[in-house]
């Protein structure tokens, strides 16, 4: 009896020691999060505090004691930048890593919000339990910042178009020789700065449209569009282009592609911007406007050209702000473009629902541009803007 009531004694004594050692442990963790400079919070499986570090303290405006062992889903109030509420289900305790983190959102506090990045990893107890451990970083001050710097630039752009377009007018004057007749040299350098002031306000009118993107300014009306018919509407427009360069233009639409959910005007101008980038690069053959009813429902339509080509190492350039394929003043001069044209189509698609991209078989081995539109309608009939 006496051995037995030692072993029990002893297996108490090695019992204590070693939750005495976890605590220890626990109060070393939380010492070290206590340190850190980014809010970290953790909460059991009933979404119960159990670790509020002094960051969090000071954004929620709450004391660690008061919080500990209440529930997160009263005090985490989050929201993306649209307003339309976020669950702390969604990023914590997921297996999924992209699920997992969650990129400027608003943090409402009692007396502020702020703009946060929020990462969630989970974390096992020596009890077998799970917990989700929670960062959140104040990105608050950078998006002060990006909004100066959007706010400025749609400014100036604003300012440099108005006398750009007078200077535009006063030229177009001088080419039609409203003011006297012009020498076959003068003629030349009022096209060439004609050229060149078209060049400009497509440069601003561009980077007015990515300041709208960047800021989520851009309205669209989503409605449902009978894609053949408004491809046909284009072909006589498309055919203009081609023909001045004797090349051929073909429409190929499956049979089965009827409507499409998107904004018409949205539309026409991601259409005429990659069959104008195709005719642009391509000397010899053609372009085919091939449009193609997916499995998964979305309707792809590609623009694809026996023109330059693209290298494979350039690929991974297309579709950024001011990215060209080739910075040659010959290449700028010939194309006029501004390196913003894809960027903006590629955003305009992506709010719409669909995705774009590209892909070529090398140097003079033409290059297919490719982009999708839903066929059936969002789960919102109308997009007010993107972000």
């Amino acid at each position: 009896m006496e051995n037995k009531t030692d072993l029990t004694k002893s297996l108490a004594e090695e019992i204590y020691k070693q939750n005495l050692e976890l605590l220890e442990q626990r109060r070393r963790v939380e010492q070290l999060l206590y340190s850190v400079s980014e809010s970290v919070f953790a909460i059991n499986d009933k979404y119960n505090f159990t670790l509020f570090n002094h960051i969090s303290e000071q954004m929620l405006s709450k004391k660690r004691d008061e919080v500990i062992g209440t529930n997160a889903k009263q005090l985490i109030i989050l929201e993306t930048d649209k307003g339309e509420p976020i669950q702390l289900e969604q990023f914590c305790f997921q297996t999924d890593l992209s699920k997992a983190e969650m990129e400027a959102v608003v943090l409402h506090s009692t007396d502020r919000s702020y703009y946060i990045n929020v990462k969630s990893a989970i974390i096992e107890i020596a009890d077998g339990t799970k917990e989700c451990l929670v960062t959140m970083t104040d990105i608050t001050h950078e998006k002060e910042l990006e909004k100066t710097k959007n706010d400025f630039v749609s400014v100036t752009s604003h300012e440099l178009r108005t006398p750009m377009t007078i200077i535009k007018s006063y030229l177009w004057m001088l080419q039609n020789e409203k003011g006297g007749p012009l020498s076959d040299k003068q003629k030349e350098y009022v096209e060439k700065a004609v050229r060149g002031t078209e060049r400009m306000l497509n440069l601003i009118n561009d980077t007015l449209n990515i300041s709208r993107i960047e800021q989520g300014r851009i309205e669209f009306h989503i409605e449902k569009v009978n894609y053949p018919e408004l491809l046909g509407e284009l072909e006589a427009e498309f055919k203009v282009k081609t023909d001045e360069r004797n090349l051929y233009l073909k429409m190929e639409i499956d049979p089965k592609v009827s409507d499409v959910w998107v904004d018409r005007n949205k539309l026409r101008e991601i259409l005429t911007n990659f069959v104008g980038n195709s005719v642009k690069f391509t000397k010899m053959g053609g372009i085919t406007v091939k449009v193609e009813m997916q499995d998964d429902g979305m309707v792809k339509s590609s623009v694809i050209d026996t023109g330059k080509g693209i290298a494979k190492e350039d690929m991974a350039k297309l579709f950024h702000k001011f990215s060209r394929l080739d910075n040659s003043y010959q290449t700028v001069a010939e194309s006029g473009g501004t390196g913003l044209g894809l960027f903006i189509v590629k955003s305009l698609v992506e709010a719409m629902g669909g995705a774009a991209g590209a892909f070529s078989d090398g140097v003079d081995r033409g290059s297919t541009f490719w982009f999708t539109l839903r066929s059936q309608p969002p789960e919102t009939k109308a997009v007010s803007s993107i972000a």
